[in-house]
């Protein structure tokens, strides 16, 4: 399956105030592997997670009025291009993002901010694997998820991963209420 997707996770405001910022409404109706549009879920350590097929929802203004006076990892995911990026806002600023564009090359990765200190490990790790890779023909970008782990690193969320248990809910519908502002 290829996934074209953003999520958003905040921490530091309740589901309720994090919902009405970002202009949806919990339908209550269980939606797992998120095959409807949007869909929100709750992790422990408070974070709670909008997963979205609205690309929109990454603009700077959205994510800085949405971390007010709290944490918001945001993350996009287009598996067909091999796009990923992973970023963080804390009280309306921005504090990092990585990138990775997969039309440029495997290796390419544009960062900026204070990055968490992860991710040297991951950047490593990822790099030897994708070195490796390449020896043996190439064929699996590594790089490409980067900015996934480090996201999921923070918050304990992966798209791809989720595997819900007694420890994490299934998520459920939201629905939009208006074009968020």
């Amino acid at each position: 399956m290829s996934f074209s997707l953003v999520w958003l996770a905040a921490q530091g405001i309740g589901k309720d105030e994090f919902l009405e910022r970002a202009q949806f409404e919990d339908t209550g109706e269980v939606d797992e592997y998120f095959e409807h549009d949007h869909a929100g879920g709750e992790l422990p350590d408070g974070w709670y997670v909008i997963v979205s097929s609205e690309m929109g929802l990454l603009e700077p203004a959205k994510l800085a009025k949405w971390s007010a006076g709290a944490r918001l990892v945001a993350a996009a995911i287009h598996e067909g291009s091999m796009n990923s990026l992973a970023t963080e806002w804390r009280d309306g600023k921005q504090v990092w993002s990585v990138s990775h564009d997969g039309s440029e090359s495997a290796e390419q990765l544009d960062v900026e901010g204070a990055l968490p200190e992860v991710f040297e490990e991951l950047q490593a790790e990822a790099t030897a694997a994708q070195t490796e890779s390449e020896a043996e023909g190439g064929g699996v970008n590594f790089v490409f998820d980067i900015p996934l782990d480090l996201a999921a690193d923070i918050t304990g969320f992966r798209h791809d991963e989720l595997g819900f248990d007694d420890d994490i809910e299934p998520f459920t519908v939201l629905e939009r209420l208006f074009a968020a502002g």
